[in-house]
């Protein structure tokens, strides 16, 4: 039996600027979930990756098969067990 291991990549040292209260939510998550800062912001930043991917298949899909209507969407929050929100109206004065 051939074993694969699977390889960790390469982590590097970055600097970047967060709102105090970002900063302080996200410690806060860390040291209740045990885990390191930096194991939270690259959750966090990972998550928001998969869902560029997500919002450039969606863009896609509708770009070939039309826009979801409000109703597609209601169906879908339904099924998928989560609150709808519609989007909010903004008037112009």
């Amino acid at each position: 039996m051939i074993m694969i291991a699977r390889m960790r990549p390469s982590s590097e040292r970055v600097t970047v600027s967060l709102p105090s209260d970002v900063r302080e939510a996200a410690a806060q998550i860390a040291q209740a979930s045990g885990r390191s800062f930096s194991a939270v912001v690259n959750e966090a930043m990972s998550a928001w990756l998969r869902t560029r991917l997500v919002d450039a298949w969606l863009d896609d899909y509708q770009e070939e098969f039309g826009a979801f209507d409000e109703d597609e969407l209601v169906k879908l929050a339904n099924e998928a067990g989560v609150p709808y929100v519609a989007p909010r109206r903004t008037s112009v004065a």
